[in-house]
C-alpha cells in the first residue's frame, strides 16, 4: 500500500521486515505504561488510508492520504478538523512530514520523471526545492522548526547521510559508524531526533538517537526497553521524544519518552493491530497512525487525559 522514498523512509515506516527475538525485559517495559490519552481517530474523505505525520503548536497536523488508486496526496487538518488537499504541482504523488507555526511545511513529491525530491512549502500555493547536494540522488526533508531549520536525509550512489539546513546552510549529519542516518526531528533549542542503522545483514537494525546541535553537537543513543527495533521521529521543547518500536512479536507500537529520566511509556491506539507515533508538540498532543482489524491505516490525534 506504501509507496517509497528514494532513502527508504516510507519502508522503513511500515514495509519494514522484522527480526523475531524474544525479550522478558519487554514486558518489563510494557508494565511501566504509565501515561493516558483520549484518541480521536480520523481520515481524509473517501481516503482508503491516512497518516498523520507532524503537529505544530497550534494543533495543525499534516501527513498525507492514498485515494481510491492508491496515489499519494498531502493534506494539513486544522484544529476544528477540516482538511486542505495539498499536492505538488503536477506531482504523482506528494507527502507532508512536518509543520512549523508559521505554517510552513516540508514534504516530499514524486514526479513523472522525478523520484521523490523535498520540498518547503509556504501557504498558499508557494514551494521552494530542497536539494542537499547537485550530486543528491535525493534530498528528504523530515522536520522544520519555528526558525526554519530543517533536518532530514540525503542519498548519493550508494552514499546516504543525514543534514540539517538553515539560513541557506547545510550542514551533514552522520552518526558515529552508522549504515544510515535519518534525522527527522527538530526542537526549538536546535535538539534533534531521529533514527540510525547499526546493521543490514539481512535486516537493517534501527535505533533511536538525539544530537544536541548540528555544529559539533553530542549524540546519544536512544532505544525503548526490551524493544527489537526503535524508532524516533520528533521531539518537542521540553525535549520529549516520540515513535514507534517493535516488540518480540513483530508487532509495531507507539511510545513517548523523556531519555534523561530513563522514562518510556507504550502508546497504543486503543483496539489497534499496530501503532506509530510521529508527530508532538509542547502540549503533549501527539499524532501518528494505527492499523484497525481489517489492516486498514487511519490516523488519529491524542491529548493528554
Amino acid at each position: 500500500m506504501q509507496s517509497r522514498s528514494s532513502i527508504d523512509l516510507v519502508v522503513t515506516i511500515l514495509a519494514r521486515l522484522w527480526v523475531i527475538l524474544l525479550s522478558t525485559a519487554f514486558a518489563q517495559a510494557q508494565a511501566k505504561s504509565s501515561v493516558s490519552f483520549n484518541f480521536t481517530s480520523f481520515d481524509y474523505p473517501e481516503a482508503i488510508a491516512t497518516q498523520a505525520l507532524g503537529i505544530s503548536q497550534n494543533g495543525v497536523i499534516v501527513g498525507y492520504y492514498l485515494d481510491a488508486s492508491a496515489a499519494e496526496h498531502g493534506f494539513i487538518r486544522l484544529p476544528k478538523g477540516t482538511f486542505e488537499m495539498v499536492d505538488y504541482p503536477s506531482a504523482v504523488g506528494t507527502i507532508l512530514f512536518d509543520i512549523n507555526d508559521s505554517k510552513e511545511a516540508v514534504g516530499l513529491y514524486n514526479g513523472s520523471d522525478t523520484f521523490y525530491q523535498g520540498f518547503l512549502f509556504e501557504p498558499p500555493d508557494q514551494f521552494t526545492l530542497i536539494y542537499y547536494s547537485p550530486l543528491a540522488s535525493a534530498t528528504d526533508p523530515y522536520g522544520i522548526n519555528n526558525s526554519g531549520q530543517v533536518v532530514g536525509a540525503w542519498s548519493e550512489d550508494q552514499v546516504q547521510g543525514g543534514f540539517s539546513l538553515l539560513d541557506g546552510t547545510y550542514t551533514e549529519l552522520l552518526y558515529p559508524s552508522a549504515v544510515f542516518t535519518y534525522p527527522y526531528g527538530v526542537n526549538s533549542s536546535g535538539i534533534i531526533g531521529g533514527s540510525w542503522v547499526s546493521v543490514c545483514n539481512p535486516i537493517c537494525q534501527y535505533h533511536g538517537f538525539t544530537l544536541t546541535s548540528a555544529a559539533d553537537g553530542t549524540y546519544t543513543d536512544v532505544d525503548f526497553p526490551g524493544a527489537v527495533m526503535t524508532f524516533l521521529y520528533a521531539i518537542n521543547d521540553s525535549n520529549q521524544l516520540v515513535g514507534s518500536y517493535v516488540d518480540a512479536a513483530g508487532v509495531d507500537h507507539g511510545w513517548i519518552g523523556v531519555r534523561s529520566k530513563n522514562q518510556y511509556t507504550t502508546v497504543d491506539y486503543p483496539g489497534g493491530s499496530g501503532t506509530v507515533v510521529h508527530g508532538i508538540n509542547n502540549t503533549r498532543h501527539i499524532v501518528g497512525w494505527y492499523s484497525d482489524t481489517n489492516n486498514v491505516v487511519h490516523g488519529f490525534l491524542a491529548v493528554p487525559e
